[in-house]
């Protein structure tokens, strides 16, 4: 025995074509399905995209679903903690074992001369999904759009109904450099002949929206239109088409996360309408928003040795502006810190701008899953040289670094927040000990 841990077949798989990187096209997912039989064909789906907003319309989505009685699938990326957590039924992540079988399953038809050579991280991921979802006789999925919309292999589930959450400022390198630019490739997620449902409410981009689903006989569902949705001090309310809700509290913290709940809401009606996938009634609908949790999105640890941490994904200019405005609707506690990482690709500038006066240090840090982040030292420069700069601005080598010497040298009257990369949030989650989300 040399001591070393044994690997399964679906690490294995990983591992061998996390070289691939991104490679953007429908070729490779349909051919994968196709070699597996289509499993997407033998339920309807959900498919919901958007620069902020997805996870958490996934997860309310999911959880109406199952107030109606539905057995409901739904898949997400990136994952937190572990790569379960990218395969869901009813809340409940996949087992080791489930996932090693269905690879051992799925692998020979796939990594043969006839098969898909080429197929990437993510494109297993969904691959994957989609063969779980059949296996676990699921009434409807909900699928999470990777990257943009009309390129990403999530549309492999051909999805009935669609949701195009939000557009802002993300991965401009690849989708475009302006709003209507990624709109437009954003709403080619649009089913023909089912339904696209939208938060949307910038002109140009609602445009935009409205001629792609008009090119595939796509209905369009516009939040304010065709549904609504307020905040008031009684709670949240909708009214969509066929359903009307009253007063909910909304799991999830956050002013965003109405438009969320109202997209997943109408989605869900839709999906009603197209499918015949019975929505639930005001109450059950009620007690799913209350009942949703995601985590890695305001999420606060308590409990623990050292400082209270809040942990945020974002990653953006417009997420960054959501955390923001949460950080000062709160009391402000008497020190708070900003633990910062950032991939190279992302503006830096707009989300400094949005966080850096709601806090009092920043501590700049990468994390360990990925190769692409910003060395802590360039993006404490880039801090330092900010007029709104706080006096304190300090470097850790990694995440593991950072959650150490923070819980060292930080008390109960410190909130640290975590923000900048969903990637960053999974490795402080890790290191924590929290569970996978």
């Amino acid at each position: 025995m040399d001591g070393t841990v044994p690997v399964g077949p679906l690490q294995g798989w990983l591992d061998e074509v996390q070289v691939r990187g991104v490679k953007l096209g429908l070729a490779n997912i349909q051919a994968a399905l196709e070699k597996v039989g289509n499993p997407q064909a033998r339920y309807p789906s959900i498919l919901v995209g958007g620069t902020n907003g997805k996870g958490s319309t996934v997860a309310f989505a999911s959880e109406l679903l199952q107030a109606a009685g539905h057995r409901a699938g739904s898949t997400v990326s990136p994952h937190l903690v572990d790569y379960r957590e990218r395969f869901r039924i009813n809340g409940a992540i996949a087992t080791d074992e489930a996932l090693d079988r269905l690879v051992t399953n799925t692998r020979p038809g796939i990594d043969c001369p006839d098969g898909v050579p080429g197929i990437t991280y993510f494109e297993i991921g969904v691959l994957l999904a989609l063969r779980y979802f059949e296996a676990e006789r699921v009434d409807a999925a909900v699928v999470e759009v990777g990257l943009g919309g009309e390129f990403d292999a999530s549309r492999g589930c051909e999805p009935a109904v669609a949701v195009l959450v939000s557009v802002g400022r993300d991965h401009q390198h690849i989708l475009g450099s302006d709003l209507a630019s990624i709109a437009r490739t954003k709403a080619r997620i649009a089913p023909p002949g089912g339904v696209l449902v939208t938060a949307v409410d910038d002109s140009r981009c609602l445009e935009v929206i409205e001629t792609e689903a008009r090119a595939v006989d796509c209905r369009l569902w516009v939040a304010g239109r065709d549904f609504h949705s307020e905040t008031t001090e009684s709670g949240f309310s909708y009214r969509g088409p066929s359903l009307s809700v009253m007063d909910a509290r909304l799991g999830p913290d956050g002013a965003h996360q109405a438009t969320n709940a109202a997209c997943a809401l109408a989605a869900v009606e839709a999906l009603d309408q197209v499918c015949s996938v019975t929505a639930p009634g005001p109450e059950a609908a009620s007690t799913a928003l209350e009942r949703t949790r995601i985590a890695g999105r305001l999420e606060t640890v308590e409990g623990l040795s050292g400082p209270r941490f809040l942990l945020d994904g974002a990653h953006n200019p417009e997420a960054a502006g959501c955390l923001a405005a949460e950080l000062k609707r709160r009391p402000r506690p008497r020190r708070r810190v900003l633990l910062l990482a950032s991939m190279r690709e992302k503006l830096q500038d707009p989300m400094l701008a949005a966080l850096l006066p709601h806090v009092d240090q920043v501590w700049c840090t990468r994390g360990l899953t990925s190769e692409r982040f910003v060395m802590p030292q360039a993006l404490a420069d880039a801090v330092r040289c900010r007029p709104d700069s706080p006096a304190i601005v300090t470097t850790a080598d990694h995440a593991g670094d950072a959650i150490a010497r923070l819980r060292e040298a930080m008390g109960a009257e410190t909130e640290v927040v975590v923000a900048g990369s969903l990637y960053l949030v999974g490795d402080v989650r890790r290191e924590l000990g929290l569970p996978p989300a």
